[in-house]
């Protein structure tokens, strides 16, 4: 997929990484331009899956920011590869790019090395990265509360992709795509999702944030 933005075009380019591969392009072609891409990787099983993003900032006062974040069980394995280039004369330009993991059981992230090619001096840049197995100790908190492991671990699920649904849903346009962002989790997990039963719980978990 590719994506050309022109002057002050803004886009969000909402995703669920169904297929085992995809790979995005953005050019911001025009003085601000702007972009945000968001998205959930779900596997299970021996699945195997790869996302590239690739976005170029061409004119100055450009804007790209990048979150991903997956949820992998079983022996799921995810290839991320995310790129920013920023060319000279991209004067004011500001990217971001940020992928966060969660892991279960030998699930296990492959390439997660974002690249930031900087041909520009007067612009602002950065990347993060997070990979982390489940917290045993908040499961345990959790289950001491009334709910079982797997209502635990959905309940710890929801807080890791609290951020991209509150994106999705800031977006008018955007509604469809945060339903889907729950019903993919109920089919990657097999269940309901957890109702809070008791107010604490919400106070439970700050996962991802």
């Amino acid at each position: 997929m590719k994506v050309i933005l022109r002057r002050n075009q803004k886009k969000l380019l909402p995703f669920e990484l169904l297929e085992k591969d995809k790979r995005l392009d953005v050019i911001l072609a025009e003085e601000n331009a702007e972009v945000e891409i968001v998205g959930l990787v779900t596997g299970k099983g021996s699945e195997e899956k790869s996302l590239e993003t690739y976005i170029t900032h061409v004119a100055p006062n450009t804007r790209s920011n990048v979150n991903v974040r997956a949820v992998l069980r079983g022996k799921a394995k995810f290839d991320f590869r995310g790129t920013v280039k920023i060319e000279k004369g991209a004067k004011g330009a500001d990217a971001y790019l940020r992928s966060d993991a969660l892991l279960f059981d030998d699930a296990k992230m492959g390439d997660d090395t974002p690249a930031l090619e900087i041909l520009e001096p007067d612009v602002k840049a950065g990347h993060a990265a997070t990979i982390g197995k489940v917290d045993e100790q908040m499961l345990f908190y959790l289950m001491t509360r009334g709910l079982s492991r797997s209502e635990a671990e959905r309940l710890l699920i929801q807080g890791f992709v609290k951020p991209i649904k509150n994106i999705l849903r800031a977006n008018n346009t955007s509604r469809e795509a945060s339903t889907n962002v729950s019903s993919r989790l109920r089919s990657n997990n097999n269940s309901r999702p957890v109702r809070h039963r008791k107010h604490e719980l919400a106070q439970a978990f700050r996962v991802g944030r």
